[in-house]
């Protein structure tokens, strides 16, 4: 029963975008939207932003499931891609807030764990040092959601074309930086 409040509550949110700026959504609003007693938001959330983070990870733990399913990374990225392409407007306005650092922080934080389960699960290259690998995931973190959010806000982007050309630059066969 509380885990189906607290997916109301997420889902009335993301209605409530739909509709209305994330800064102008208050507490007040959604409960009542809901039919639910401020209480029994507090009891699951600890205010808006802990909606969104919410959302946020559920959809990465979603995402990483599926991606573990796919049939090679390349397919693993389309799904991600796919997904951001369809939320675009969910991260767009995110993007808009007036909280944007905030937003930015979750959506890092959240890719950033996306990536690291899917390195544990996938085990790419067990020889890479902690160190290593801590470097790999800031970097594809920043890269990836960075490439995302701008496809996002641009509205432009060919969810094909971006996962082919996102892949091989991940995999080197795009850019080679020249050895000396």
């Amino acid at each position: 029963m509380a885990e189906n409040v607290k997916e109301k509550i997420a889902e009335t949110f993301l209605a409530m975008t739909a509709r209305k700026s994330f800064d102008k959504i208050t507490i007040k609003d959604l409960v009542q939207e809901c039919g639910i007693s401020r209480q029994a938001f507090y009891y699951h959330f600890q205010d808006i932003l802990d909606v969104i983070e919410w959302i946020m990870q559920r959809s990465a733990d979603e995402l990483l499931a599926r991606s573990l399913q796919a049939e090679n990374p390349k397919a693993a990225l389309r799904l991600f891609i796919d997904f951001a392409m369809k939320n675009r407007t969910f991260i767009h306005h995110l993007l808009r807030s007036r909280q944007r650092e905030q937003m930015e922080n979750i959506i890092h934080r959240n890719f950033r764990s996306y990536l690291e389960n899917l390195y544990r699960h996938a085990a790419v290259d067990t020889s890479l040092s902690y160190r290593d690998l801590l470097m790999a995931l800031d970097f594809f973190t920043y890269g990836i959601s960075g490439v995302l959010i701008e496809s996002s806000r641009s509205g432009q982007a060919d969810s094909e074309v971006l996962t082919d050309q996102l892949y091989r630059l991940l995999t080197g066969r795009m850019v080679q930086i020249p050895s000396a």
